[in-house]
């Protein structure tokens, strides 16, 4: 599969994207410009390494067309390596895993190879950036993927959505993969209405949750090891709520997390956040966000200290601290001029947090990638 990659010239470019002031110790905020990049989406953290994926191109309209921007970083945010791959068709990746010998494996989409029309791909690097293998995951109608998630024996969950009949709603979509790429089982189920899945988590029985999406309401979709639905829990409430993503709480229940907005006057978006027990019974929302602005939550870190990190999609590239109880305890806003959104995040050895993120520029019709370093209490500078 050689064919399929190709290395470029490292083009990193250290910014300040807060007012001149100086960094704290061990935090930095890098930044990819140019036609070569154009959004990071997730990002995974080991002691030696962080390693962050997106695309070349995150256009949401025609002509789609761009790869997989995979790019390997030192924790003091010096570039070892940088890689993309794709061929003619549209390939971007939305998930990483870093694996125990040094490798990694690296998820998303392509319609360039697979079954048809677009499909998922999952991909083995070595510790250099050199593809082992690529495998696809898909039927012959359209896949859409949203993230991957590490099982506790190795094997990884790959979930989106699918448009399994010509023609038909959406549909839940996930695949069960070993490490070597066979895969394990298919989830999907066809419905009337349209069903996306965002986010999921594992359980300690080895179960898995799904945070996803009915129509405008979200709603969580309990599977067992095997991949069988033990039970769903559709949330029916005022206005449009959408869980984007999900993090386990300490007694057993769950933190959803993403936007709402009212069914009637300004329609502007404020962050959704939302708990429920372990059966999925919701116990409490909330909402929080600029005035006059729209904020979304794109990514959820659940924090040692027993709270949460929320990167947002929004003005100044919002990053938010909540408790349990869903208390907002700060809120960082890390960059200036532009909607930013922090796609990913990764907690550091120190407390920290490593935010895969994008920047957009002109209406949305094209974005440059960014990654930063932060410190405990969110911050880039003292």
């Amino acid at each position: 599969m050689n064919r399929w990659t190709r290395h470029v010239a490292v083009a990193w470019i250290a910014v300040a994207l807060l007012p001149a002031g100086g960094q704290a110790a061990g935090t930095w905020a890098l930044r990819l410009e140019g036609p070569g990049y154009g959004a990071l989406l997730d990002v995974a953290v080991c002691e030696s390494v962080i390693l962050t994926v997106g695309a070349t191109n995150h256009l949401h309209m025609p002509p789609y067309e761009g790869d997989v921007l995979i790019v390997s970083v030192s924790p003091e945010g010096d570039v070892l390596w940088e890689t993309t791959w794709g061929s003619e068709g549209y390939e971007q990746a939305w998930g990483v895993s870093l694996r125990p010998d040094g490798g990694a494996l690296v998820f998303g989409e392509t319609d360039s190879l697979g079954a048809g029309d677009r499909d998922f791909f999952l991909i083995r690097l070595d510790a250099s950036g050199e593809v082992e293998w690529v495998e696809t995951y898909g039927t012959s109608q359209r896949e859409w993927p949203f993230g991957m998630l590490e099982l506790s024996d190795g094997d990884v969950l790959l979930y989106g959505r699918t448009n399994g009949s010509a023609g038909g709603p959406e549909n839940l979509y996930a695949v069960r993969v070993a490490d070597s790429g066979e895969l394990v089982w298919t989830f999907t189920e066809e419905t009337t209405a349209s069903e996306i899945i965002l986010d999921a988590i594992e359980t300690g029985d080895g179960g898995i949750v799904l945070c996803a999406s009915h129509e405008e309401d979200p709603m969580l979709v309990a599977l067992d090891a095997s991949g069988e639905r033990l039970w769903t829990v559709p949330y029916e409430l005022p206005g449009w709520q959408f869980g984007s993503v999900i993090a386990p709480v300490a007694d057993g229940g769950f933190l959803l997390a993403g936007f709402s907005m009212l069914e009637s006057g300004r329609r502007q978006a404020d962050v959704w956040l939302a708990r429920t027990s372990a059966d999925g019974a919701l116990l409490w929302e909330t909402t929080f966000g600029r005035s006059g602005e729209d904020d979304y939550a794109q990514s959820l870190l659940a924090v040692a200290d027993g709270t949460f990190l929320i990167g947002g999609l929004g003005q100044d590239l919002p990053l938010y601290k909540v408790d349990a109880d869903g208390t907002v305890l700060w809120e960082r806003r890390l960059a200036e001029g532009a909607v930013f959104a922090a796609n990913g995040l990764a907690a550091t050895e120190d407390g920290g947090a490593v935010i895969a993120a994008l920047k957009q520029i002109v209406n949305g019709r094209s974005y440059d990638a960014l990654l930063l370093r932060v410190d405990s209490a969110g911050r880039l500078q003292p």
